[in-house]
C-alpha cells in the first residue's frame, strides 16, 4: 500500500470520502443548476479555487480545492477538475476531481472521465466510472456516441453500461445496445447481452427478433442464443430464416437451430413434415423451407423427407437434401450425404456435396 506524506491510502479513502471527495452516493448530490453562481463573488471564488488547484504544492489542498469546486455547483468549474483529472501528478487529486467531475454532472466532463479510465491508479478508475454513472439516463446518454464508435474496448464498455442502464426503461437507444452485441471485445459484448436482458420480455422481443435480421452475422448469432432463454412466438419465423439461409456461416446457422429447438412448441411439426415430403412441390420454398425447419428441430420423421429429397431430380432440391441431413449430425447423416455424393452427376453439385459432408459432426 502506498503511503505519501504519513498518510495511507485506506486513510486518504476517509478523508477524501468525508470531504466529498469521491461518489459515493448520487441521490444526495444537488445539481449544478440549482446553486447560485452569478455575480463577482461566485467567478472569484471559482478562479482561487482552480488556481489551488492547478498550482498548490500540497496535495492535500489541491485535492480539497477540488472539493470545494465542485461544492460551488458551477458548471464552470467543469473545465479545471477535468485538467486536474488528466494532468495532476498524485492520484488523491485525480480522485478528487473526477468525484467533482460526477458531482457537476456536465457533459463535456465525459471525455475526462473516460480516459480515466485508463488512469494508473484503481483507485481513480473507480472514482472516474462512478463519475460515469451519472450520465446514465436518457437526457445525457447520448453523449456517449462517439465513445460506443471508439477503437478503445474500455471506452465501449462504458457506452454500452451507460446505454444498458437506460435501454431497460427507454427502448430508443436499444439500436445502440443490439449493436454492441457484436462487438469484438468479449467484454463489451456481454454488457450488451446483460443489458438486453434485463429488458422485460414484451419489450426485449421485438428488439431481439428484429435483430437476428442485422448486417452484423455476430449480431445475429448472439440475438439467437439470447432466444435459445427467451422464447416467443414472434421469434420463430426469424430463426426458420436463419436456419434455412444459405447464405449464412454456421455459428449463426448454429445457435438458430438451438433456439429453434427451444421454440418447438411454437412450430406446427405435423404440417412441417407434410410440406417437406411433398415432392409435387419440387423447388417451391414452403417445401425446402419446411425440410429445413424438421431437420434443424431433429424430429425422427425428418429422415424420410431427407432421403427423399437427397434422391430428387431437382438438383436445388438434393442440395437442401444434404444441408437437411447435416442439420440433424450424426454418422447417418453423413454416410447418406456421401451416397448422395458419389451418386451425384453434376459436377457443381457433387462438389456442393462434397463440402457439405465435410461439415457434418
Amino acid at each position: 500500500m502506498r503511503h505519501v506524506a504519513g498518510l495511507g491510502r485506506a486513510n486518504l479513502f476517509g478523508v477524501l470520502a468525508a470531504l466529498g471527495c469521491v461518489t459515493i452516493s448520487s441521490s444526495s448530490v444537488t445539481p449544478a443548476s440549482a446553486q447560485d453562481n452569478d455575480g463577482p463573488a461566485a467567478s472569484e471564488g471559482l478562479a482561487r479555487l482552480a488556481d489551488a488547484l492547478h498550482g498548490n504544492e500540497s496535495f492535500k489542498v489541491r485535492a480539497m480545492a477540488a472539493v470545494q469546486l465542485a461544492r460551488l455547483g458551477d458548471p464552470r468549474a467543469a473545465v479545471p477538475l477535468a485538467d486536474a483529472l488528466r494532468n495532476d501528478e498524485h492520484y488523491a487529486v485525480r480522485a478528487a476531481a473526477a468525484g467533482g467531475l460526477g458531482r457537476l454532472a456536465q457533459l463535456e466532463s465525459i471525455p475526462a472521465l473516460l480516459t480515466a479510465l485508463h488512469d494508473t491508479d484503481e483507485f481513480v478508475r473507480e472514482q472516474a466510472n462512478g463519475a460515469l454513472d451519472r450520465f446514465h439516463t436518457p437526457a445525457a446518454v447520448l453523449a456517449f456516441r462517439d465513445a460506443l464508435a471508439s477503437e478503445d474496448p474500455v471506452w465501449r464498455l462504458a457506452a454500452v453500461r451507460a446505454y444498458g442502464d437506460v435501454v431497460r426503461e427507454n427502448t430508443s437507444v436499444a439500436p445502440f445496445v443490439i449493436g454492441a452485441l457484436g462487438d469484438d471485445d468479449g467484454a463489451v459484448a456481454h454488457a450488451a447481452e446483460s443489458a438486453l436482458a434485463g429488458v422485460p420480455h414484451e419489450r426485449a422481443m421485438p428488439l431481439l427478433v428484429g435483430a437476428l435480421q442485422a448486417a452484423s452475422s455476430p449480431v445475429r448469432a448472439a440475438a439467437a442464443r439470447m432466444l435459445q432463454k427467451r422464447t416467443d412466438k414472434s421469434a420463430v419465423d426469424g430463426l426458420v430464416a436463419l436456419v434455412a439461409s444459405s447464405e449464412e456461416g454456421e455459428e449463426v446457422r448454429s445457435a438458430a437451430r438451438d433456439a429453434l429447438k427451444a421454440h418447438a412448441a411454437y412450430v406446427d411439426v405435423p404440417a412441417a413434415l407434410k410440406l417437406a415430403a411433398d415432392v409435387d412441390l419440387h423447388t417451391d420454398p414452403s417445401r425446402l423451407t419446411a425440410l429445413r425447419t424438421v431437420a434443424a428441430l431433429g424430429d425422427p420423421g425428418a429422415w424420410t423427407a431427407v432421403k427423399m429429397a437427397l434422391y430428387d431430380t431437382d438438383p436445388t432440391v438434393r442440395i437442401a437434401g444434404a444441408r437437411a441431413a447435416a442439420d440433424l449430425g450424426g454418422e447417418g447423416a453423413k454416410q447418406a450425404v456421401d451416397a448422395a455424393r458419389a451418386r451425384e452427376t453434376e459436377p457443381r453439385v457433387q462438389r456442393q456435396l462434397e463440402l457439405i459432408g465435410k461439415s457434418i459432426r
